[in-house]
């Protein structure tokens, strides 16, 4: 595989470098400082893997992903980051990257990173997919309705108004008008029989 680092620190790229240099399968054809260069070279040259910090200082690393993957399809992309915030790696994600390896990893990491991804798999760093699996289940508890909206939800079943609710659990109308909305945004219902039919699918009520 001809493989193509990118990083505005040469003794970063230098690293790797050294890193890679003895991997039998394996060629390093250019080291490159900045993303714009690394786009230029993708323009006149085949190659099958890039490895690219994030931060660089002309664009950063989704900028890069992205425009790299629309010259070169097929090209295999790990990136090099310091960030394991949830959001930064989904976006890397949908992107199209193929691997995501967190800087402070990266002499024990990419070896495997690059056989892996080599192999048409993906590679994340351990922590990366701690983040991301925090981050669904964050998501998931965000659209689960809470108790008092199960009891507004298990209300409405019973036909009860908005009034009558309201009066029912000593809250005020418009509270209880906020949590019918924000029950038919996590049901994905339309109308308080949608509502009633996912309490009842779901067994709420």
């Amino acid at each position: 595989m001809k493989l193509l680092l990118v990083d505005d620190h040469a003794i970063v790229t230098d690293g790797l470098q050294m890193l890679l240099q003895n991997e039998v399968g394996f060629t390093i054809v250019e080291k490159l400082t900045s993303g714009n260069f690394a786009l230029a070279y993708l323009k006149q040259n085949e190659i099958d893997l890039m490895i690219t910090d994030y931060s660089m200082p002309d664009m950063d690393g989704l900028v890069l992903v992205k425009q790299a993957k629309a010259l070169k399809p097929n090209l295999k992309i790990i990136v090099l980051s310091m960030h394991d915030e949830a959001a930064m790696i989904k976006d890397m994600l949908s992107a199209g990257v193929d691997g995501y390896v967190l800087k402070k990893y990266a002499q024990q990491e990419l070896l495997n990173a690059v056989h892996t991804v080599a192999n048409g798999k993906q590679f994340w760093s351990e922590e990366v997919n701690k983040a991301l699996l925090s981050s669904l289940q964050s998501q998931a508890n965000e659209n689960q309705p809470t108790e008092r909206e199960l009891e507004v939800l298990g209300l409405l079943a019973q036909e009860f108004t908005s009034k009558q609710i309201a009066e029912k659990l000593f809250i005020s109308e418009r509270t209880v008008e906020t949590h019918r909305k924000n029950l038919m945004r996590k049901t994905g219902a339309n109308n308080a029989i949608g509502l009633v039919r996912y309490a009842y699918a779901h067994r709420l009520i």
